[in-house]
């Protein structure tokens, strides 16, 4: 079909028509989708088309899906579930159109490796959608109340919870939250505040988007990890001993490091592990001979997790 209404009601024809933006059907009131200009052919719109039960879907998804569903159905908008988008048929768990966005609402309960996470990311970006996870229980110790190292790769950056995850309980009807999340080396687990929310309360501050931490602030640099990699230094097979060669050639060693190259008591939670940005800043140290301010931040804020990689915010 070549023209299709907005949410205000109003016909709009394709070649008029803003990608990103919802539109119904005119004529059975179904969400339809904006299908741009591909090798000179116009554009036009398709209904979403639903995507057949999966056998190998699990109790879990298929009942927290539904439910999310219907709590966003008493918002104002258009809930449409288990619909393909755009020419690569990526599919939305849940799609919730909006006057000002769309919003695919992706509940989690498999595990997926951080490439497939990237490539289904960079799909909602080039749609101009904007893409939530919220994770199931099986991203959960069995108490509930902490997350898995696997559940990492799904942190996102608002200014108002620092780093995060959202998780969504269907026995409990709540997005458990667990925000201000950062490695205290030497801990190893990383560390956060919880809180349970509503859904509309959820979707309300982080519908507001967001922006990544560009600059570490500057703080004092308390943590001294020489006992730490003293102690790694003791196994022969330890993947610093390389590292320790170029520190003699500066003139230090791992045990006694300047205290320029010590880490803020609170440190990013970017990587796996803390001893990785620690890692790259002695390294960096080692070929430039100095450490500013801004190559620490930019060390310390780099990160592997894509979905704080270019936000569609």
């Amino acid at each position: 079909m070549y023209a299709a209404l907005n949410l205000e009601n109003q016909l709009v024809y394709a070649s008029q028509a803003i990608s990103g933006d919802a539109y119904l059907c005119p004529r059975c009131q179904k969400s339809v989708q904006l299908i741009e200009s591909v090798a000179g052919n116009r554009p036009y719109f398709r209904h979403l088309q639903k995507i057949p039960f999966r056998q190998t879907e699990s109790e879990l998804h298929r009942r927290g899906k539904q439910q999310l569903q219907t709590i966003l159905q008493r918002e104002k908008g258009v809930v449409e579930s288990e619909v393909t988008l755009g020419i690569d048929e990526r599919r939305a768990d849940v799609l919730w159109l909006t006057e000002r966005q769309t919003i695919a609402l992706e509940f989690q309960c498999a595990n997926i490796s951080t490439t497939e996470l990237a490539e289904r990311h960079v799909s909602y970006q080039r749609l101009q959608i904007k893409d939530i996870w919220l994770l199931g229980e099986t991203y959960l110790t069995t108490d509930q109340y902490r997350p898995k190292k696997n559940a990492l790769k799904f942190i996102c950056y608002g200014e108002e919870w620092g780093y995060y995850l959202a998780f969504w309980l269907p026995d409990r009807a709540v997005v458990r939250l667990f925000r201000q999340l950062a490695f205290q080396p030497p801990k190893t687990e990383v560390t956060f505040q919880v809180d349970d929310l509503q859904l509309a309360q959820f979707l309300q501050i982080s519908y507001r988007g967001t922006s990544n931490l560009t600059v570490f602030p500057k703080v004092c640099l308390s943590f001294d990890p020489s006992y730490f990699l003293a102690q790694q230094l003791n196994f022969q097979q330890s993947n610093w001993l390389s590292l320790q060669t170029s520190c003699y050639e500066r003139g230090f060693s791992l045990q006694s490091l300047p205290q320029e190259l010590w880490l803020p008591s609170r440190l990013p939670p970017l990587y796996l592990s803390w001893t990785t940005p620690l890692r790259r800043q002695v390294s960096w140290y080692c070929q430039q001979g100095e450490l500013d301010w801004v190559d620490r931040s930019r060390i310390l804020l780099t990160s592997c997790w894509p979905l704080l990689s270019g936000r569609n915010d």
